[in-house]
C-alpha cells in the first residue's frame, strides 16, 4: 500500500513539474510574486521582461517545502536618498529593540522611525525585521528638516512606508499619515 502512494506520488509531483515546463520562475521571482499586488508597494522591483534565449530553458525541480515569502526590499528612493548623512551617528541594534523604540530613544518620537529606516536601507530590508547585532544609520533630525530637498524627501518616504504598513496596522498608518501633516 506504501509503494501504490509513493509511486502515484511521484508519478503526480513528475506530471506537475513537466505541466508546469519551462513557467518555472527563479527563485528570487516567485519571492516577489507571492506576495498579493508587490506592484503596488512602493519599494517593489520594477519587473522587466526576459527576452527569450536562444536556448530552450530546463526545468527547475520543484522545492521540497512551501518556501516563505522573502522581506520586502527597501524604497529605491532610499538608496538614492537626498538626506544628509553628515554628522549621523551609529546605532547597533540589541535584543528587544524596534525602530520605534529606536526613534523614540534617539528623537523623543517613535513617529521618526522611517527617516531611520531611509538613511539604513542598506542595511534594513523589512522594515518589521531587525535583528540584534545590525548597525543603523542614524541621522542629524534638526539637519534634514531644515534642507527643503531633504524634508520633502523624507515626506514621500513617511508617506510611502505608512501605505505599506496599512496593510498590517492600519491605525499606526494612520497616525503616522497625521504625522507627516502635521511636521512636513
Amino acid at each position: 500500500m506504501k509503494n501504490i502512494f509513493l509511486g502515484s506520488a511521484l508519478l503526480l509531483s513528475i506530471f506537475i513539474l513537466f505541466a508546469c515546463g519551462s513557467s518555472l520562475a527563479p527563485a528570487s521571482e516567485v519571492s516577489s510574486a507571492s506576495k498579493s499586488d508587490s506592484s503596488a508597494l512602493p519599494f517593489a522591483k520594477a519587473r522587466t521582461s526576459k527576452q527569450p534565449s536562444a536556448q530552450p530553458s530546463t526545468p527547475e525541480p520543484a522545492p521540497a517545502s512551501t518556501p516563505t515569502p522573502a522581506p520586502a526590499p527597501t524604497p529605491p528612493a532610499a538608496r538614492t536618498t537626498v538626506l544628509i548623512l553628515d554628522g549621523a551617528t551609529k546605532y547597533t541594534v540589541v535584543k528587544g529593540d524596534t525602530l520605534t523604540k529606536i526613534a523614540r530613544k534617539m528623537y523623543r518620537n517613535a513617529y521618526y522611525y522611517p527617516l531611520i529606516l531611509m538613511a539604513s536601507s542598506d542595511v534594513v530590508k523589512n522594515q518589521d525585521l531587525i535583528k540584534p547585532g545590525m548597525v543603523l544609520t542614524i541621522p542629524k533630525l534638526q539637519v534634514n528638516l531644515k534642507d527643503p530637498k531633504a524634508k520633502e524627501g523624507m515626506k514621500t518616504f513617511f508617506l510611502k512606508t505608512a501605505d505599506i504598513t496599512e496593510r498590517k496596522r492600519p491605525r499606526d498608518a494612520a497616525a503616522l499619515r497625521r504625522f507627516v501633516k502635521r511636521v512636513f
